[in-house]
């Protein structure tokens, strides 16, 4: 059986079950083309990769430096924040996990369908959560229904993901502020989850953080970087919030990694124009599948409906998909999928093809 291997670890439902898949059909990892991730298709940065050796080979045997100096620098360029704004997390979930702290107290109000983290973050911060359906689709995206945030009463935190997971919709700067403000008239914080914005220009919020608004940002996704976890929160209580972590939260290859990565704009620029033309030609491609309906998408990843059982019959293939079953306002005739590179996509399309 391979049905419901992404309902694991307490309800925090995550891709990048290639492990998980293997176990349950009883074969190796290897054998998956894995589209459940959504990582870069170009790769990490080679400055990155770089960087991270020298820093395997010159500072493993030594502490890193607690105030991250150098690593908070790069970060607050990249973002166009002050240093003191920004705090260097494990990964983007530390940083939600911090942000749920913001909270004076009250309800977290979580925009269904969107990341299971958020979920786990307002629980460990002792808070109730409400869900609430606030992405529905439209023709072929999905988009933000603003009356999902009509009444905040007892909420004191509400959670944004810009660009959507899994749904892949996305706000502009501009409305991303107006629910800011909404949320903000309200006497809540609004947490930005902006693990996707790189693949947006124009939808990050992190220089406006401030009363009311933090943003949580992630080097996974983009600088495809998920083994070395880095991430950073951007707060004015960044003072607060670190006395929270643990003593050195980042490693010194991540940090050594993450600032390299960060800095080659070219690497950027790269990414910008592949992913957006690799998502096109793959939307383009799914569309003419018959019973397969994509929606358009901001991200690296597109989501996608058609028949129920798809995620499990394309695992049997060799497929992994992500199956969003377990997303509040979908089902099981939703899935994700990744951008890859060409070839891959098409080995994807294929699949579905002699699957449908």
């Amino acid at each position: 059986m391979v049905e419901g291997w992404a309902d694991h670890a307490g309800g925090r439902h995550h891709g990048a079950h290639r492990g998980l898949a293997a176990r349950r059909l009883g074969t190796d990892p290897g054998y998956f083309l894995d589209f459940s991730a959504n990582i870069n298709p170009l790769g990490t940065p080679p400055v990155a990769l770089r960087a991270a050796r020298a820093a395997l080979e010159e500072e493993t045997r030594q502490y890193p430096d607690p105030g991250y100096p150098e690593l908070r620098e790069a970060l607050a360029g990249y973002l166009g924040v002050p240093p003191g704004r920004v705090l260097p997390t494990n990964g983007g979930a530390e940083a939600l996990f911090l942000a749920a702290r913001l909270s004076g107290g009250g309800a977290a109000l979580i925009l269904e369908p969107t990341f299971s983290e958020y979920a786990a973050a307002a629980r460990a911060a002792g808070l109730e959560c409400r869900r609430r359906v606030a992405w529905r689709p439209e023709g072929d995206r999905f988009v933000l229904d603003p009356a999902a945030l009509d009444d905040l009463s007892g909420v004191g935190l509400v959670f944004l993901c810009n660009p959507n997971n899994p749904t892949g919709g996305a706000l502009s700067r501009e409305e991303v502020l107006e629910v800011a403000e909404r949320v903000r008239k309200a006497g809540a914080v609004l947490v930005v989850d902006e693990a996707f914005a790189d693949f947006a220009p124009g939808s990050g919020v992190a220089s406006e953080t401030g009363a009311g608004l933090a943003a949580a940002r992630s080097l996974t996704k983009f600088f495809a970087l998920p083994g070395l976890r880095l991430g950073c929160l951007v707060s004015p209580e960044t003072g607060r919030l670190a006395a929270l972590q643990p003593a050195w939260p980042v490693n010194a290859v991540a940090a050594a990694a993450g600032a390299a990565a960060i800095s080659d704009a070219q690497f950027a620029a790269r990414t910008l124009r592949e992913v957006a033309r690799l998502r096109r030609e793959l939307f383009e491609s799914l569309s003419e599948l018959p019973g397969i309906a994509p929606f358009a998408g901001a991200a690296n990843f597109l989501l996608v409906r058609g028949p129920a059982g798809l995620p499990q019959r394309l695992a049997r293939r060799g497929v992994l998909v992500r199956g969003c079953a377990p997303f509040m306002g979908l089902g099981p005739e939703y899935f994700r999928v990744a951008v890859r590179r060409a070839e891959e996509n098409a080995a994807l399309v294929q699949a579905l093809r002699e699957e449908l």
